[in-house]
């Protein structure tokens, strides 16, 4: 037995790299998977010739050479900021160096700076409880997943387009104006499709049907329902990847773990939502952009930098393919890509071709796929535009530094100070530049959290004009016993949503640490010491964050009805805090031991701050309380009862929008086949015109202004066109007046999502789902009807 756990223990030294090595490549995966999947996918839908053959064909050798290029040389462990050190006489915080891959040359870069080398610190269970969490998140979203086809909101709509183009091959939804005769005024728009010309056109970005479309191919419906968990799944192992490059392997499972609790995380991986998948993107992409600044040794070890580096660039960029408001989050990428230029990175290049190349492709796709939700979104461009500006100034500024002259001026500029004469003869020197833009780098985040805090006191955002937006905040504060103003955004409250999903200690423990963290970076940048690795791989992500959670909070740009306005905290700002709450926590622990703490006490401190995390957020999402009477004899332990009293009511262990799948498919077998489906009321044609003409596979649309004679017009019409006009509405009165007998054809009681403007969501809310049905005769026509 002895003998065996030696040859075991041998083994395991000549294989020291492999868990750091598959932490690196497991949490790279899904970016990869990705975008092997969406780059040829968008071509061929650009080209209206979307097909799974050529997909598949294209896809798998495509993802073989990505995974292939970009994990055969992988750094194994990654520079972290090291404890404050004891000695006084030490200025700077010194980083641990990174070990590379058993592949890499060692590095002929000289380091100024003591630094401690040590073997990859990425235990196997860590990877392991990582990768457990991650697919147990996925099962989660599974066992409650939401099954929204009919178009109430964003996720109906994703789900048709997604079927749409996994059916026909195209974006491009023909109107099919022949199957309604010779009439006119008719409409064939509805929640989430525009219609332009003889088209209809989705109002979303193609990246997340794409998606879909595959989980078409591969089941059906059922399996486009299941694609939500397991994009949600893979965003929870990119976010933990990140997380272990920065905070720590060790405190990659307390990542996954504490983002997996939170309700808007579990909100947006249970129905189709584009949230996901732009984590994937953009975790992914930073992963792979961390190793690229990690990995610097001469031959192989940079032409592997700079592929990780092109291939990190270009899945941030493809980002905006899947959310056009991508492009705000992208924007502290120029900056850090011109200080990269400045310091001759030779990651520079690929990272900024990458990324460029991944923008254009989204654009180009919004561009020929999605232009009228592009103009709908013409004032929030604008914006962008003005940020890009300031972001472009800000880029301007820093190029000079390639100079060697402009650096000396400003390095004297920042290191000079100032002595004045005190009122007894002795010279005092006062703070310099450097010094002061150090300390303000750190009380910037205190600053923006205490003027978040008191924001409410001062300011109550008004300016919603869409008149149908307004009449539903006013029936949401009636409902609530709120005062009625239907103009409210309720952003200056956005902090509190913050408060509500991740809780009071996330925030301060994320503040604390963005507060430590940016006067560190300061401190580095200001001194040129380029061996810093670990600020320099800190620093997209800490800027794509600090951005990111300003501009979110200060302007959410959505309906605040919770949970739905928690969507915008998804893709950055609810990550990127818990990001920076753990490498707090991880300072913490280190404190401690540096201090003398003994391993328990600090490991004690740790689990601490992680239970601070993960409980708050728990409980918005569970709601747990006790029922009136345990389910257990009488004769049972007193834990046996409190167990059988716990519930747990809130939305992140109930379903919503079940049994729609059943539903539509009844109704579209009551249609039938050779119909012409014309809606009478705005209210069904909005949430089952493109039911119908996708899943049904029958035209339709409704008539303007939808008055009887209209309705009867367009009737006779389409018997002229040698069709069977079927008529949808959502009451019996309506179609009663068309000399048919009208029927139920769909009727569902089901669960939705609540819509709360004052906090966060507690439980589901019923909602009942009717649709009536009759298919009347023209004038002159024979028989009866339906």
């Amino acid at each position: 037995m002895a003998s065996a756990a030696s040859a075991v223990r041998r083994r395991y030294r000549r294989v020291w790299w492999l868990p750091g090595w598959l932490f690196a490549a497991i949490t790279q995966l899904p970016a990869l998977l990705a975008v092997a999947w969406l780059l040829p996918g968008t071509g061929m839908l650009l080209a209206g010739r979307l097909l799974p053959l050529p997909m598949l064909i294209i896809f798998v050798p495509l993802a073989l050479a990505l995974c292939y290029f970009a994990m055969r040389q992988l750094p194994v462990s990654w520079p972290r900021f090291a404890a404050p050190r004891a000695d006084p006489a030490a200025k700077d915080d010194s980083a641990q160096a990174a070990e590379p891959s058993p592949a890499a040359e060692p590095s002929p870069e000289p380091s100024p700076e003591p630094v401690r080398r040590r073997r990859p610190d990425v235990p196997a269970d860590a990877l392991l409880v990582t990768v457990a969490i991650a697919v147990g998140f996925a099962v989660w979203q599974v066992a409650y997943g939401s099954q929204q086809l009919i178009v109430v909101s964003d996720p109906g709509a994703y789900l048709q387009y997604g079927y749409w183009i996994a059916v026909h091959g195209s974006a491009k939804i023909p109107q099919a104006v022949v199957s309604f005769g010779p009439t006119s005024g008719l409409n064939f728009a509805s929640t989430g499709f525009y219609q332009t010309g003889t088209t209809v056109t989705p109002a979303f970005m193609p990246g997340l049907p794409l998606v879909l479309a595959g989980g078409m191919w591969l089941g059906g419906v059922q399996g486009a329902l299941l694609m939500p968990a397991v994009i949600g799944g893979c965003a929870v192992l990119s976010f933990a990847g990140l997380v272990g490059r920065l905070a720590g392997p060790r405190w990659a499972p307390a990542g996954a773990l504490v983002l997996a609790l939170t309700l808007p995380e579990q909100y947006v991986s249970r129905t189709p939502f584009g949230e996901p998948l732009v984590q994937v993107l953009l975790f992914g992409g930073l992963c792979l952009v961390v190793d690229s600044l990690v990995m610097t040794r001469p031959r192989g070890g940079y032409i592997a930098a700079m592929t990780l580096a092109g291939f990190g660039g270009f899945a941030l960029g493809l980002t905006v393919l899947v959310s056009i408001g991508s492009l705000s989050t992208l924007l502290p990428a120029f900056p850090v890509l011109a200080l990269m230029f400045v310091t001759r990175r030779p990651q520079a290049g690929p990272l900024g071709l990458g990324l460029f190349l991944g923008v254009a492709c989204g654009l180009a796709a919004g561009l020929v796929l999605a232009r009228p939700y592009l103009s709908a979104l013409s004032s929030q461009l604008h914006l962008f535009g003005i940020c890009a500006a300031g972001f472009g100034l800000v880029t301007a500024l820093i190029a000079p530094l390639a100079f060697p002259g402009a650096r000396a001026w400003v390095r004297r500029v920042l290191s000079a100070r100032l002595r004045v004469l005190g009122l007894q003869g002795e010279t005092w020197a006062l703070p310099s530049l450097g010094m002061w833009l150090q300390w303000f780098a750190f009380a910037l985040p205190i600053l923006l959290l205490v003027g978040f805090a008191v924001r409410p006191y001062f300011q109550v955002t008004r300016g919603q004009t869409d008149p149908a937006v307004i009449r539903y905040v006013a029936g949401l504060q009636r409902l609530g016993h709120l005062p009625v103003d239907g103009r409210r955004q309720y952003y200056e409250s956005s902090l509190d949503w913050l408060l509500w999903y991740l809780g009071v200690p996330a925030v301060l423990l994320a503040v604390a640490g963005a507060a430590v963290l940016g006067r560190r970076m300061a401190r580095a940048v200001l001194a040129w010491r380029d061996s810093l690795l670990a600020a320099r791989i800190w620093g997209l992500p800490y800027l794509i964050i600090g951005w990111s959670a300003v501009t979110v909070l200060w302007d959410p740009a959505v309906i605040a009805s919770q949970p739905a306005a928690s969507r915008r905290l998804v893709p950055v700002v609810i990550p990127g805090l818990i990001l920076l709450g753990l490498w707090a926590s991880s300072r913490l622990k280190a404190r401690a031991a540096d201090l003398g703490a003994r391993p328990v006490t600090a490991a004690g401190a740790a689990t601490c701050c992680v239970l601070a995390m993960a409980i708050p957020a728990f409980v918005t999402s569970a709601n747990p309380g006790l029922a009136a009477r345990a389910t257990v004899s009488a004769h049972s332990s007193g834990v046996s009862k409190f167990i059988s009293r716990l519930q747990l009511r809130g939305m992140g262990f109930s379903a919503t929008y079940g049994g729609e799948l059943a539903a539509v498919t009844r109704l579209c077998s009551e249609i039938g086949p050779s119909a012409t489906v014309v809606f009478v009321d705005s209210t069904s044609a909005q949430s089952y015109m493109q039911v119908v003409r996708g899943m049904c596979g029958q035209p339709a649309a409704s008539v303007a202004g939808a008055s009887t004679v209209a309705i009867e017009q367009t009737v006779t019409s389409i018997e002229q066109a040698g069709r069977r006009p079927v008529l949808l509405g959502v009451s019996r009165s309506r179609l009663a007046l068309f000399g048919a007998v009208p029927r139920v054809v769909l009727s569902l009681q089901t669960s939705s999502d609540p819509a709360v403007l004052t906090g966060p969501p507690a439980t589901t809310w019923p909602v009942h789902y009717t649709l009536w049905m009759s298919s009347p005769l023209g004038p002159g026509s024979s028989g009866t009807g339906l």
